[in-house]
């Protein structure tokens, strides 16, 4: 019998305990039950909301690190579209000139997102979206275009590192001709 099919008996046994047998010698305690799940739960938050929509309470596991707060949805009813679980990356600014002026926007944070109850089933699995400057997103991420995005910046700031020594070079040549 599977560790599954045996959490799933509860304790009907119990509820009948004349048809339990009955043992003649010391029976010695058992191990405890495998956990269903072999990587570590202690850090995963499990709550239920009632579903908007159909009045059926639906049961959510937060992933690993979920830094959501979902106390109004666990206490409202609410539509399974509008809950997700995330993870933030720390935030970095620079100065952007978008409008004639430098104002300081977000640029290059992440987030590891899962969509439980997304229509699209990609959605449902942990996914990145990168924000590539203030508000400007791309999303929905796998590991395989999360790779080519990482990719593709190594390549914009190898040619950085490039213009970079071009600019030294010819603000040294400027100042020498001078």
């Amino acid at each position: 019998m599977s560790v599954a099919e045996t959490l799933n008996f509860s304790t009907s046994d119990q509820a009948h305990p004349a048809s339990a047998p009955v043992l003649s010698a010391p029976v010695p305690p058992q191990p405890p039950a495998p956990s269903v799940s072999s990587a570590p739960t202690s850090d995963l938050r499990r709550w239920s909301f009632v579903d908007v929509n159909t009045g059926r309470r639906l049961e959510v596991t937060c992933m690993r690190g979920c830094e959501v707060d979902h106390s109004l949805n666990a206490s409202t009813p609410s539509d399974p579209d509008d809950i997700w679980c995330q993870v933030d990356s720390e935030d970095v600014y620079l100065p952007i000139n978008a409008n004639g002026a430098p104002e300081s926007m977000r640029v290059l944070s992440s987030t590891l997102n899962v969509l439980p109850f997304a229509d699209t089933m990609a959605l449902r699995m942990p996914h990145v979206s990168v924000e590539v400057v203030q508000d400007e997103w791309i999303e929905g991420l796998d590991p395989d275009g999360l790779a080519t995005v990482i990719g593709t910046l190594e390549g914009r700031v190898e040619a950085l590192r490039r213009a970079h020594a071009e600019l030294v070079t010819a603000r040294a040549e400027y100042r020498a001709g001078r």
